[in-house]
């Protein structure tokens, strides 16, 4: 009956209220009982002592001490009690303990006891189990000052015992009834309530299988019904979550990519079987093994820190030397629970074949630019002869002739172009980077593109602020920007046109800013601007000599720089072009010291 942890806790509450309540009743009757008892006593010895002062007040006259004597004898054995009689001085004078008071009260110590209480005191002595009062008498010309009658209470004493007794039996009785009816209610009670409790535990370890009795009668049925409903759902649930987790599973195992999920202590939570066989791992306990421990990369570790510490996801490219190099991109993200960070995602994909290619194109691209050069140059080296010998005549071989030319120093400027941008691409451009004074750097490229606008009968303003800082550059570099921007701004603006070069400090970087009044660019084209070979209008840009690769090389230089470029641009009214970049260059490990 008590297996049920809230049916015990019932029946005991319930030992424990009746146990009081029983407990004071016996008290109380305890309590009644023993008055009663000492009223009773009172009654009984005020009484005989009345009798024995009245029958021997007469024979105390007489001052007669053998008619005393006996007379107190046969008093004290008619009324069964003990007579004592002091005299003025408080000694003993007559004394008559008959077989009624008990042995031990014997006339050696009858004195002290007398003495210790007062006059028509009543003393109910517990020990000998017998009542005494002390009495004066006042009688003339008789030396007697005191009357003590002593009466024994054992048999009453028995009675009182007997009956207490019988009602403790009595109450002992009702309390066992009680408590065994109370617990056999409890446990009707509760047992089923208990049990839906035990279910109810066993939904919370995950076991859906038990399920409730509905044919119980003691007002469970309800909610018997109602767990079993509650324990249908979460196992249909559960099942739901179970099939999600093995397909999201599956998905994760069968990826190319390898990921991995590590929490703020860097601990690895989840990770993938490509991981694994990327990173040689053969087992691993996830919430114990730490990826520091497992995967020897001085980068990623730094790269973990780094997104904790700003709390900021990224991608990069990360090289891993074990057992052979490879390339990866990395991505960082935040796994994040009511907005707190609780871990972060990592996600590698293998770019080395890609990159490979890449860098194949890039040196075909460049191999093939480079070697068209030299019969390109012999091809305009004998156009220029030829142009030379027929200048005079004119004609129409002349005319075919300079077209060739122009057609000849627009590839010719194509695969310079080409060239330019696979070295940037490629990083053979060692950029060596030192202190750079802007004026210095632009004084012969102002002096050329002065004359070029003068030769458009374009205006050409300049703004350089005073006490311009120098910039940590390379010069090679930001000459090639300086004249892309400013090619591009003369070349789609219009006769009578306004250009504008302007160069500022703004915080810790320079601001350089190339505006004209040109023919604009249209928003949707915008995004794409830096693109290799994007042309807005492709046979205006050819008749211009445009190459489509002067803003992609813009946009290189300005990553070499870890700088910004912003376009600003209006058709019809024309475009801003703004480069943003730092005095001071950071170290390449700064990028990966977690500050």
């Amino acid at each position: 009956m008590l297996k049920h942890k809230p049916v015990f806790k019932a029946c005991f509450l319930l030992f424990l209220l009746l146990s009081v309540c029983f407990f004071s009743a016996f008290y109380y009757v305890h309590r009644t009982l023993k008055s009663h008892h000492v009223t009773l006593l009172d009654e009984n010895i005020l009484s005989k002592s009345s009798a024995v002062y009245n029958s021997l007040k007469n024979v105390l006259q007489g001052n007669d001490r053998g008619k005393i004597v006996s007379a107190c004898e046969d008093i004290g054995n008619l009324l069964k009690v003990g007579i004592v009689i002091t005299d003025a001085a408080g000694s003993v004078a007559y004394t008559s303990l008959n077989k009624n008071i008990p042995e031990t009260f014997t006339e050696d110590n009858v004195l002290a006891r007398l003495l210790s209480g007062g006059e028509n005191t009543i003393f109910h002595d517990k020990l000998h189990r017998v009542s005494r009062i002390s009495l004066p008498i006042a009688i003339p010309d008789v030396d007697i000052k005191l009357l003590v009658v002593i009466s024994p209470f054992e048999h009453a004493h028995a009675a009182i015992s007997a009956v207490s007794k019988k009602i403790t039996v009595c109450l002992l009785i009702l309390f066992a009834v009680s408590a065994a009816i109370g617990f056999i209610i409890i446990e009707r009670i509760l047992s089923p309530v208990a049990e839906i409790t035990g279910i109810a535990m066993d939904f919370l370890r995950g076991d859906f299988t038990m399920r409730a009795d509905i044919s119980s009668r003691n007002g469970t049925k309800e909610l018997a019904k109602a767990v079993n409903t509650m324990g249908n759902r979460l196992q249909a649930q559960q099942q739901i979550i179970s099939d999600s987790e093995k397909r999201l599973t599956a998905i994760i195992n069968n990826m190319n990519d390898a990921i991995i999920v590590v929490d703020l202590q860097e601990r690895i939570l989840l990770i993938n079987n490509t991981a694994m066989t990327f990173f040689g791992i053969a087992e691993i306990t996830p919430g114990r093994d730490y990826l520091w421990e497992r995967i020897r990369n001085e980068t990623l570790q730094i790269l973990v820190k780094q997104t904790m510490k700003t709390n900021t996801g990224f991608t990069t490219e990360i090289e891993y030397a074990s057992p052979k190099k490879k390339l990866l991109q990395t991505q960082f993200s935040l796994l994040q629970k009511d907005n707190n960070t609780i871990g972060i995602l990592i996600v590698f994909h293998d770019i080395t074949d890609l990159r490979k290619l890449e860098n194949t194109r890039k040196e075909f691209v460049a191999n093939v630019s480079h070697e068209l050069r030299t019969p390109l140059t012999s091809i305009r080296g004998y156009v220029e002869t030829l142009l030379e010998n027929y200048a005079a005549g004119g004609g129409h071989t002349y005319n075919s002739l300079k077209v060739i030319m122009k057609h000849t120093q627009r590839l010719d400027n194509l695969i310079k172009d080409i060239l330019e941008l696979s070295k940037l691409e490629t990083n053979e451009l060692k950029m060596e980077l030192h202190e750079l004074n802007i004026y210095e750097c632009i004084e012969d490229i102002l002096h050329t593109y002065k004359e070029h606008c003068e030769e458009k009968k374009q205006s050409f303003r300049l703004h350089i602020s005073q006490n311009l800082p120098t910039v940590e550059s390379n010069e090679y570099l930001l000459r090639q920007l300086l004249t892309n921007l400013l090619d591009n701004a003369i070349k789609y603006t219009h006769e009578s046109g306004d250009i504008r070069l302007s160069i500022s400090p703004a915080e810790e970087t320079i601001q350089i800013e190339v505006s004209d009044t040109g023919i604009g660019i249209p928003h949707e084209h915008i995004p794409r601007i830096f693109e290799r070979f994007y042309r807005i209008d492709p046979a205006r840009s050819r008749e211009m000599g445009g190459t489509g690769l002067g803003l992609s090389i813009v946009k290189h230089i300005v990553n070499l720089h870890n700088g910004a470029i912003k376009l600003k641009s209006t058709v019809g009214k024309g475009s801003t072009f703004t480069v943003i970049l730092p005095q001071k260059q950071e170290k390449p490990s700064a990028a990966f010291d977690g500050k």
